[in-house]
């Protein structure tokens, strides 16, 4: 951002010049200045005591934001005590139920045993009741029954020990999280010892130092969480904290250093110089807020985009669920047909007669129509048809139909190109179809240098009877007439809008100043149908969508977006150099701010490392020429060492060019200009002034192997090609 904003230097030199102006037309007049000296000399302290007043609150304010701190600080802990004894009462409870429970178990044990000697002592005069008797079936019975209650009170036993446990990490977790207090680590043995402390052995009988252990293991883990969620909590607001004084600190400096300017100008001027700084200071706080609304605009715009793609899922969906619904309740007596057909294996070939070759071009290259094509169909199909044909004739091992198949196939899409060479996605969708028929010759060739990522199913279905190198020259040479194609119809659509976007329309309006440019003979209605950058940017969107949904390469995309912003940086330039009211500081400004909204929309789509930014650069510099400084040797030379993207010819022209539309900004001199043609001389010595808008960059198209597996590609029906069959 801090390249939009311009440097104090500019400002300083400008407002000191405007200020002498000012002191000289004062001069004349004296009323006016007693007046103005007046005015300084009530304004300066009053100033002052207000400043002093701003700070004593300031700190009156921090004082009240810190005892209110401190009185939840102290809430917060009054709370944390109260809860620790609600949960040391609860436990308690637990503890008797317990204690109970145990001795009503032992005194169960003990029952049992003296009934089990009754039964077995030799003391007795009578002898014990025979197996199978009325006694003893009924001593039976009740041992069985004191067998299970005993059962019972173990496992409820064991259901207590395990919620008092669940309790105890409740109680940590809940004092943890919801109030934020730390536990120190040695309270966590001291509940370990109290519990060992009761019983060790039926601690271990029952299972419940096991559950104890899983316990504290759980409380050790939301410690240890907490104790990071804090660490973490402390390195943020203390790096905030630390930021905001170096901000301040910095602030106050400044403060500080235009104090002491302003004392030691003359009482006359002091008010000027506030009133500068003040200007300087709400031009750039304007800057910094239309920079973040840009910036929540795009959020607002993707997070629309977003809802609207997901809303559109959510109802294919519907949709599909629907309809898949429907034939499952319809298909019931239909379903035993498609048996056979899952059995079969394809060989990814295409059977027809040689008598359908002109059927097959007509429907499949000349008639078809790419929108649809792009939606409904896997990208690069045509392609695909083409290859899986070419291999059957291969198989059969006829050269005449392999060398009708390949020229037909080229001769209709030079013959689509030529009649729809102005319909943007038609010359899109078969250049991305060329390149992918190009890539399948070569990947199913057999050739070590294209077979080396295939699969071994691709590797079985490669060529056998012809070797076809000598077509991956002419299918690249059919390329490379369709991408000069595809470039001149991008050309058409974008050329209208790029001086307007660009340079006439006015993002940021009125800066310091600047008088709106472009609106010549134009309507009252102009904002209803003005050219903003945005809407560049919005047709080259429609360009990286519609190639990436024809399945254009990676590659060959970010080749297309180096070409069209070429173009726009060197329509942009010729425009600015032959119109003196473009060249100005504000206009400087306006070109950088929009060059960032281009560099944006590359970062968006992850395209930073196309060259696109690299085809910016002349732009940029002379962006930044317009703002600099240009006054001093000095300037001369950081102008120089700045612009090496721009010729010499084109910089003296911009700086002849400057137009001031400031008041008190002035023309660039004639010796500053002389002293640039001296020192850009012998470093840059081309007289080359416009760019030539023309040019395009050679195209490569890097091999890109496919992972479609040709046996799998069904022929819709909407393609007419009924005649041709998989085998």
């Amino acid at each position: 951002k801090s390249s939009y904003k311009r440097t104090d230097s500019n400002y300083s030199s400008n407002y000191s010049e405007f200020s002498q102006s000012l002191i000289s037309a004062e001069g004349e007049d004296s009323s006016i200045q007693t007046e103005d000296e007046s005015m300084s000399k009530v304004d300066l302290p009053i100033l002052l005591k207000l400043q002093r007043r701003v700070k004593e609150l300031e700190e009156e304010n921090r004082s009240l934001w810190q005892q209110l701190d401190k009185r939840e600080e102290a809430q917060q802990e009054k709370e944390v005590e109260e809860q620790k004894t609600v949960g040391t009462t609860e436990l308690d409870l637990e503890k008797i139920k317990r204690h109970e429970l145990e001795s009503e178990n032992k005194k169960l044990k003990q029952d049992l045993n003296e009934l089990r000697k009754s039964l077995t002592s030799e003391a007795r005069e009578l002898a014990p009741p025979a197996p199978g008797s009325a006694p003893y079936n009924l001593l039976l019975e009740q041992l069985n029954s004191s067998n299970e209650e005993l059962e019972m009170r173990k496992e409820e036993v064991l259901l207590l020990r395990s919620h008092m446990v669940r309790q105890e990490a409740l109680k940590h977790r809940d004092s943890v999280f919801r109030e934020g207090v730390k536990f120190e680590l040695n309270e966590i043995p001291s509940l370990q010892d109290h519990e060992r402390s009761s019983n060790i052995h039926t601690l271990n009988e029952d299972g419940e130092l096991w559950l104890a252990y899983e316990g504290l293991k759980e409380t050790n883990r939301l410690l240890e969480c907490q104790m990071q969620e804090q660490e973490r909590l402390h390195n943020e607001s203390n790096g905030k904290l630390v930021e905001e004084m170096n901000k301040l600190r910095a602030e106050k400096e400044q403060q500080q250093k235009l104090l002491d300017q302003s004392l030691l100008l003359p009482e006359d001027a002091r008010v000027d110089a506030a009133l500068k700084h003040e200007i300087t200071r709400l031009t750039s706080e304007n800057l910094e807020r239309m920079e973040q609304q840009e910036h929540q605009d795009k959020i607002v715009r993707k997070l629309k985009k977003q809802l609207k793609l997901y809303m559109k899922k959510v109802e294919e969906y519907e949709a599909s669920s629907q309809q898949m619904n429907t034939s499952s309740v319809m298909s019931t007596p239909i379903r035993p047909v498609n048996i056979p057909r899952k059995e079969k294996e394809f060989q990814g070939m295409l059977e027809f007669k040689e008598g359908d070759t002109t059927r097959l071009f007509k429907n499949l290259i000349i008639d078809l129509k790419p929108r649809g094509a792009a939606v409904n169909f896997t990208p690069g199909l045509p392609a695909y048809i083409i290859f899986m044909c070419l291999r059957y004739v291969d198989n059969v091992n006829d050269d005449k139909r392999v060398i009708s198949l390949l020229n037909s196939t080229i001769s209709s899409i030079k013959g689509v190109i030529k009649r729809k060479g102005n319909d943007l996605e038609v010359v899109s969708f078969w250049l991305a179809n060329t390149c992918r028929l190009m890539h399948c010759l070569k990947q199913y060739s057999g050739l070590e240098a294209f077979v080396t990522q295939n699969t071994a199913k691709q590797n079985e279905q490669c060529l056998v009877n012809f070797e076809l190198s000598e077509y991956h020259q002419v299918l690249g040479d059919l390329a490379i007439q369709i991408y000069r194609q595809l470039i001149k119809c991008m050309e058409n659509i974008i050329l209208p809008i790029i001086v307007a976007g660009m340079l006439e329309h006015e993002t940021i309006q009125g800066v310091l100043g600047s008088k709106p440019t472009g609106l010549r003979k134009r309507s009252s209605s102009f904002h209803e149908e003005a050219v903003t950058v945005e809407v560049l940017l919005q047709r080259l969107t429609f360009f990286h969508t519609t190639m990436s949904q024809h399945g254009m390469d990676s590659d060959l995309i970010k080749q297309v977006v180096k070409q069209q912003y070429y173009i726009i940086c060197a329509v942009t330039l010729n425009h600015l150099l032959l119109r003196k009211d473009m060249c100005s500081w504000s206009k400087g400004l306006q070109i950088r701010y929009n060059v960032w909204q281009l560099e944006e929309w590359l970062t968006e789509r992850e395209l930073s490392n196309c060259g696109a930014k690299e085809t910016l650069e002349p732009l940029i510099e002379a962006a930044q020429l317009l703002q600099i400084k240009k006054k001093t040797d000095a300037d001369a030379q950081a102008i120089c060492s700045m612009c090496t993207a721009l010729t010499t010819a084109q910089i003296i022209k911009i700086l002849t060019l400057y137009t001031p539309v400031i008041e008190f900004e002035e023309r660039v001199s004639t010796t500053f200009i002389a002293t640039i043609k001296s020192l850009l001389k012998d470093k840059n010595p081309s007289s080359t002034l416009t760019m030539d808008a023309k040019k395009i960059f050679s195209v490569v198209f890097p091999f890109t192997p496919s992972s479609v597996a040709l046996e799998t590609l069904q022929i819709p029906a909407s393609l007419n090609l009924g005649f041709l069959t998989r085998i």
